[in-house]
């Protein structure tokens, strides 16, 4: 149900990009916002890459790519939002542009990769 591996990867990234577009606020504000960022990024990727390989089995391509990667990112959207609500982020929205964004793409090629059999969870529907 979680995927380490996107997780720490998104964490860094997105991590990162909040740091830097909340760097005129002050260091104590910066580096809030960058953990708390890293922290919902980790969170929400380590569910959402699973949730998208919940969709990639649906034989029709429009459903199953266009629900695998809105699905994942509305959820990001809603992680994120919430954490920097929370967190009193000067720059909200600006904030969970990046992670939503990239939420939304990757979950395409997390979908095409599943749907093309590589990377497959354990639980993943077999083909027999």
């Amino acid at each position: 149900m979680f995927n380490p591996k996107f997780a720490i990867i998104s964490a860094v990234t997105n991590g990162t990009i909040a740091v830097a577009v909340n760097c005129e606020h002050g260091s104590l504000e910066m580096l809030a916002a960058g953990g708390t960022q890293a922290l919902a990024s980790f969170m929400s990727t380590g569910v959402t890459a699973r949730i998208v390989q919940h969709f990639s089995p649906i034989k029709n391509k429009f459903t199953s790519y266009f629900f695998g990667s809105l699905i994942p990112a509305l959820a990001t959207f809603a992680i994120s939002y919430g954490s920097h609500t929370l967190n009193g982020t000067p720059e909200l929205l600006e904030s969970c542009i990046a992670p939503v964004t990239i939420s939304y793409t990757t979950s395409y090629v997390t979908n095409f990769i599943t749907r093309r059999g590589y990377l497959l969870p354990g639980n993943y529907p077999s083909k027999d």
